[in-house]
């Protein structure tokens, strides 16, 4: 008599369904993160919130990418992070600019909001204007960021094993980024795709097509997310500390690549990183970050001999110099400051061995010196002076 089974079994059923949608909904309320919508699918784009301002912005002439008051913000429950509090940046054509900052500095925020990728909710960009030669990236559609992404700019990432697909052969990946944004038959997107890897010198290019990510050296794989990168002739490549997580060796290498690329294609860069070794040998010019801002840039030669900021000052004080075995290392006291409580002032004045009274308020403006240097500080260090 197997019908006697049937409602016994239905109740079962109703009473486990009943116990699991109340489990649901518990959660529901409780859960912060889901009422700040943190758990919430991202959408495509990164959501633009800004108020209109009063004179629409004018790019900078002779800029391939030119970003103009970038703010972007987290918002979770009550909390607003401010993660990026209104930075300037601008790339001219083969200029590398570099990024220096501690972790949680804002970098790659920084690099993430230029082409909407930064996931919302929670994020959004609440000011700035984005050009892309004329085009301003933060009014432009969907669909037109979804051609320009790729295209016009492209990225690097950190960890290429994360970047790339593990099921997907490193030519399958190849070929789709060409053909996304070229009309090509399979055959010469192929061909394409061989020549990207010979560009970035992996050995044994067409047979290179059919192996997974997994069955290549990280050094290779960061190669292979190199000529994606390159596949389609971007204007600006965005590089994320693409040689944090390489062998010496490797990275020397990658850096030579990357700075070769540049030069023969004419392509900016935007290289983000914290280690000054890293910009002294690929970066024309640099712009350091703390907590969200721009605190001091120019060129590298400029800052790396004479650095202004006492931020910039201790950060060069931590790398380590071949040759000189006497030279002391230093180390920056404290942590930085929470991004959704910011201090009046001098968000590094907490931190500062010269920190004064009138540096904990009002607004710390940044001081140009007609040189193509400026820094955000009251009270800068001299030209030739070390000890802070």
């Amino acid at each position: 008599s197997p019908h006697v089974s049937v409602i016994p079994g239905l109740m079962i059923f109703a009473l486990v369904m009943s116990i699991n949608l109340f489990g649901d909904g518990i959660r529901d309320v409780l859960d912060p993160r889901l009422r700040s919508g943190a758990l919430t699918r991202p959408v495509a784009r990164t959501a633009i919130m800004r108020d209109g301002p009063a004179e629409a912005p004018v790019p900078t002439a002779g800029a391939v990418l030119d970003i103009q008051d970038l703010r972007t913000e987290f918002h979770v429950g009550g909390s607003v992070y401010k993660a990026v509090g209104g930075i300037d940046l601008s790339l001219k054509k083969g200029e590398c600019l570099g990024l220096v900052g501690e972790s949680g500095s804002g970098k790659s925020v920084t690099a993430m909001s230029v082409m909407g990728l930064v996931p919302t909710p929670p994020g959004r960009i609440a000011g700035a204007a984005a050009f892309l030669g004329a085009e301003d990236l933060f009014t432009v559609s969907d669909e037109r960021i979804r051609q320009l992404r790729g295209a016009a700019v492209a990225y690097v990432f950190q960890d290429p094993l994360s970047t790339l697909h593990p099921l997907f052969t490193v030519g399958d990946q190849l070929i789709e980024a060409i053909r996304a944004h070229q009309i090509m038959t399979g055959s010469q997107a192929k061909k394409r795709a061989i020549d990207l890897l010979d560009l970035v010198r992996i050995p044994s290019p067409a047979e290179r097509l059919n192996v997974f990510p997994h069955e290549l050296s990280g050094g290779m794989r960061q190669r292979v997310c190199i000529a994606m990168a390159l596949a389609n002739d971007a204007k600006v490549l965005i590089a994320d500390e693409p040689t944090t997580a390489l062998d010496v060796t490797v990275q020397s290498q990658i850096l030579a690549l990357m700075n070769r690329l540049r030069r023969e294609r004419d392509t900016a860069i935007l290289f983000i990183t914290h280690d000054f070794g890293v910009v002294s040998a690929i970066c024309d010019r640099v712009a350091v970050m703390y907590a969200g801002r721009i605190v001091e840039t120019g060129p590298t030669e400029a800052i790396l001999s004479a650095p202004a900021h006492p931020y910039t000052a201790k950060l060069i004080q931590c790398v380590p110099v071949l040759g000189e075995p006497e030279r002391r290392l230093d180390a920056i006291a404290g942590r930085p400051p929470l991004v959704d409580a910011l201090p009046d002032g001098c968000a590094f004045a907490a931190r500062c061995p010269r920190a004064r009274a009138d540096c904990r308020s009002g607004d710390i403006a940044m001081n140009g010196a007609g040189d193509g240097r400026a820094v955000r500080c009251l009270h800068p260090l001299a030209a030739g002076e070390a000890d802070v």
